[in-house]
């Protein structure tokens, strides 16, 4: 860890200089004092400090113990005071007030600063003072945490660590602790949302995995229970299968604002490094150096965690020896429908109902798979089936044409929008089968495509590729242009990433429909290769790497 602790030094002495940079020095504005935001929060400004404060305490940053720093630091305390609610609440003003789970994030990282006050204390009047303040910040917000609500699943652990976290730090207040545990109790009582594959909830990869991670960890150091710890390894573990060789995180299956972006593992490096200081793991260990590794070859700040390692010394002193992501994988996730299969020349994966239920890595250059098949309320093929098996998987899905049939009887109003519908009949007049097999060869997949029922309906097999890389075929070579597309008459294209590429196909068109209906999903963010069939139809289709020589 030697090697790496001065980067993670450096990364919050950056922070530290944009939170001077931007505090407020107006003192006839709301925000005196805190960081600058677009709006009158604390939350900003609380995060900001535990950089700070570490920074400050750290004998070996360039702000250890600077004065100028230490005003700073509690000029923006006072705002946070001031910020605070009589109810001892930390509003997210975008959106929430008075709210408990926003309450518990500021308190995760206020606790977590004292921590490093109370490691770091030298006897100095100046680490005691700030000690008591944030003392009281924390006793204040604890009533508030205790007796509120939440709206989603991460947001529980969020409070039940905290409120274990409290309990224990105001142990002596035997009534306000004993309150404080029995709130958690409650919490807990629902029972932890981790599965067997690691999965929660919101399976946010992204995000909030982390966040619920975080909290199991807290949980564990105030209790000791082992057992919010095997939520930990597990999700862990799983991500192992979620972090491609590139170093990003597969998102696409989350539930929250995560899905879809370009994430790296970089909220999970002290997790890992946690897991593996805490008992031997060599995997977790290897990730860990990877992922801190990587944060510095690309240039990026440090993840913000100084506060933490500096609280553990088993963390500070770690020895890593072990760097890397498993090279090879195949994992089927049966609760979420996920299957991730990472070999060394691509990773792809599939999604059970999903209407982009295929994706393709080669690279750091994703491809998914799309059917369009604008079929009464269907817009597109979302499999409602996945059979895993050795080297392949099957989706399938059957969709119905239906018609809203007279009432039997007279409806009692004759307004269209207060009628019963869900009442009437319906005819059903067509449906549709549609069958993908899916197989895995060493440099690609094929894919099988097949339909059973309905004729003539004009279906699209849609490859999605980005933005900006150049198409090769036999006929011409284009860039790519987001929100555009084409139809590939026939024979196959070629989607070029430097030293690799994929090639896609073969094509056909026997129609020109590319979707117009209203709730079609539009893939302005890349470029779309249409394949169109009438069905019935069956097709072979394949998705290869190729090296250029």
């Amino acid at each position: 860890m030697e090697r790496y602790i001065q980067h993670l030094i450096a990364g919050a002495e950056q922070r530290t200089a944009n939170f001077l940079a931007m505090q407020v020095k107006d003192k006839q504005d709301l925000q005196y004092g805190g960081l600058r935001s677009n709006v009158w929060e604390a939350k900003p400004t609380i995060y900001a400090l535990a950089a700070a404060v570490a920074v400050w305490l750290n004998p070996d940053s360039r702000y250890h113990k600077d004065p100028a720093l230490y005003d700073a630091i509690c000029l923006a305390l006072d705002f946070v005071a001031r910020t605070q609610r009589e109810d001892g609440s930390f509003d997210y003003p975008t959106c929430n007030f008075h709210p408990a789970p926003d309450t518990s994030f500021c308190f995760k990282r206020l606790f977590a600063t004292h921590r490093i006050l109370v490691k770091y204390d030298d006897g100095s009047q100046q680490i005691a003072g700030l000690r008591q303040r944030y003392l009281a910040l924390m006793h204040k917000a604890l009533p508030a945490i205790r007796d509120g609500g939440f709206h989603t699943p991460n947001h529980r652990w969020g409070i039940a660590a905290a409120l274990l976290q409290g309990a224990n730090l105001f142990a002596d207040e035997a009534d306000f602790a004993r309150s404080l545990r029995d709130r958690a109790g409650q919490y807990l009582a629902e029972g932890i949302d981790g599965d067997e594959d690691g999965e929660y909830a919101e399976r946010s990869t992204g995000n909030y995995n982390a966040v619920v991670n975080n909290a199991m960890m807290a949980m564990y150091q105030a209790t000791g229970d082992d057992k919010f710890l095997g939520y930990v390894r597990r999700n862990l573990s799983m991500m192992l299968t979620y972090i491609d060789p590139d170093g990003t995180v597969f998102t696409q299956n989350s539930t929250r604002q995560d899905q879809g972006k370009l994430e790296y593992a970089d909220k999970y490096f002290y997790q890992y490094l946690y897991m593996c200081s805490h008992e031997e793991n060599e995997v977790f260990d290897a990730a860990a150096q990877r992922i801190i590794r990587d944060n510095m070859t690309r240039g990026d700040i440090a993840p913000d965690c100084l506060h933490i390692i500096m609280a553990h010394d088993e963390m500070l002193h770690h020895h890593f020896t072990h760097c890397g992501f498993p090279a090879q994988y195949r994992k089927f996730f049966h609760h979420a429908g996920v299957l991730r299969v990472q070999n060394p020349q691509y990773t792809y994966t599939v999604l059970n109902g999903k209407s982009a239920f295929l994706y393709f890595k080669s690279g750091s250059t994703m491809i998914y798979l799309k059917i369009g098949e604008s079929y009464c309320d269907i817009r597109n093929f979302i499999p409602q089936t996945i059979e895993v098996g050795e080297g392949r998987c099957t989706l399938k899905a059957t969709a119905k044409g239906w018609y809203y049939l007279p009432f039997q009887e007279p409806p009692a109003t004759s307004d269209w929008w207060q009628m019963d519908h869900a009442s009437r009949d319906k005819l059903i007049s067509s449906q549709l089968t549609i069958t993908l097999d899916i197989v895995e060869q060493p440099d690609g997949l094929d894919l099988h495509l097949k339909t059973e029922g309905l004729d003539r309906l004009p279906l699209r097999v849609e490859f999605c590729v980005p933005a900006d890389t150049v198409l090769d075929h036999p006929a011409f070579n284009i860039r790519a242009q987001a929100g555009s597309g084409l139809i590939l008459r026939d024979g196959t294209l070629t989607v070029r990433d430097g030293a690799k590429h994929i090639t896609i196909g073969p094509g056909f068109g026997e129609h020109e429909f590319q979707g117009h209906y209203s709730g079609e999903e539009v893939n302005t963010a890349g470029f779309t290769v249409y394949c169109n069939a009438y069905t019935p139809t069956e097709r072979k289709l394949s998705i290869r790497v190729n090296h250029d020589a």
